[in-house]
């Protein structure tokens, strides 16, 4: 057996009712914190979990189509039994994640820092996911040993993400909670698909982006050409995303294109050429790989239901 088989953490899901989509409580292996999920519909069955008078952390996630982001609204409170008894949200949203802790040892001040920290890690992966906030948060100043608790707290509440399947961080940032593993010299690295990919703009065929996948993400590369123009069916997060970075100077004006000046992450391919094409886009067929100009569809296998082929994950 490799030493790095031995290697993970459980993750424990307690499901209320028979619906598994119904309200779930989420606890990882060795912490103290813990996340209530669910859908619209359980919120006000999440307000009677006693843990949720204590200081919490939130999410409200709004899910987007293939080919454009999610939408995510970050908050804190120090009794959230209390708060949205009204029912009026900042955002629509399809989810609700509350990270809180099985004792009283998160405080406000805590939350305060976590919403900030998590804030500031979301809109730094703006090609994953649009955080919906318009101002920063506060934040608050801890002792440097509370920041190191509370740096391990946030480290797990990204496993805990990222395990229920939310794509919105960088490999470092999602590694960040696990042991390193153990590896032995004698067994080879796993092999990992890379792929060199680009598109061009519309009637404009010399003009290129140019998208890197590897390690589960797509890069679209500094230097890509973006459209200048964009059509009604521009997604509407991208279509923020795009104005942001106009804004922020990351897309400089050429004249007949506009030129990505910084590396941005997705987590799909459809919003990437989406963004470079100014229009809803479908990724898959979009994306051609350098070198044979076959689809990224077709490389990965993947069929018109969104399936992948097994021989595309060997």
């Amino acid at each position: 057996m490799v030493l790095s088989e031995l290697v993970g953490r459980v993750v424990k899901i307690f499901i209320t009712g028979q619906d598994p989509r119904s309200l779930r409580t989420v606890e990882l292996d060795n912490w103290t914190g813990v996340a209530i999920t669910g859908q619209p519909e359980f919120f006000k069955k999440a307000l009677e979990d006693e843990v949720l008078s204590r200081s919490c952390v939130y999410l409200l996630i709004r899910s987007s189509a293939d080919d454009d982001l999610p939408e995510i609204y970050v908050g804190e409170s120090d009794d959230f039994s209390q708060r949205y008894t009204s029912g009026k949200f900042p955002i629509e949203f399809d989810t609700f994640l509350i990270f809180t802790s099985k004792d009283d040892n998160l405080t406000r001040a805590h939350v305060k820092w976590l919403e900030r920290e998590l804030w500031s890690i979301l809109k730094g992966n703006s090609g994953k996911v649009l955080v919906a906030n318009t101002n920063k948060p506060t934040g608050s100043n801890l002792p440097r040993a509370d920041i190191a608790t509370m740096r391990t707290y946030l480290s797990n509440m990204i496993y805990v993400l990222e395990a229920l399947g939310y794509d919105l961080f960088s490999v470092q940032e999602r590694t960040s909670a696990s042991p390193a593993p153990q590896t032995d010299p004698a067994v080879p690295e796993p092999l990992t698909l890379s792929l060199d990919l680009y598109t061009s703009l519309s009637k404009r065929p010399d003009d290129l982006a140019r998208l890197k996948y590897a390690n589960g993400a797509y890069i679209l590369l500094v230097g890509s050409k973006i459209s200048a123009r964009v059509t009604d069916s521009l997604p509407a997060n991208v279509r923020k995303l795009r104005e942001d970075m106009i804004k922020e100077g990351s897309l400089i004006s050429r004249g007949d294109y506009l030129e990505l000046m910084k590396d941005i992450y997705f987590s799909k391919p459809s919003p990437a050429s989406a963004l470079v094409k100014g229009r809803s886009s479908t990724g898959y067929h979009d994306w051609l790989r350098e070198g044979d100009n076959q689809t990224l569809g077709a490389v990965l296998g993947v069929d018109r239901g969104g399936g992948v082929s097994l021989d595309a994950e060997r």
